[in-house]
């Protein structure tokens, strides 16, 4: 299966931004990620990410994200690079 690299804004809510959820992630969906920037308050978080995997373990963990309470947005190609 081939892997690919796909960036994402990751929004915390204050009651999630104490959660391991990357590393969670990365235990149930077997990505491998890297932390492109990030930002973190008492009251939010934001997390600029680049995931790799298959298409279906990216989707995957991305459905789980969202039901877990974290808002997903995908980065436009060369924000960040």
């Amino acid at each position: 299966m081939e892997r690919i690299r796909e960036r994402y804004y990751l929004s915390y809510p204050k009651a999630l931004i104490r959660e391991p959820i990357l590393y969670q992630l990365v235990k149930k969906f077997d990505l491998v990620f890297n932390i492109r920037g990030a930002s973190v308050s008492e009251d939010m978080g934001l997390v600029a990410v680049e995931f790799e995997g298959t298409n279906d373990q990216i989707e995957r963990g991305l459905a789980w994200l969202r039901a877990t309470g974290v808002t997903v947005e995908p980065i436009e190609k060369n924000v960040i690079e």
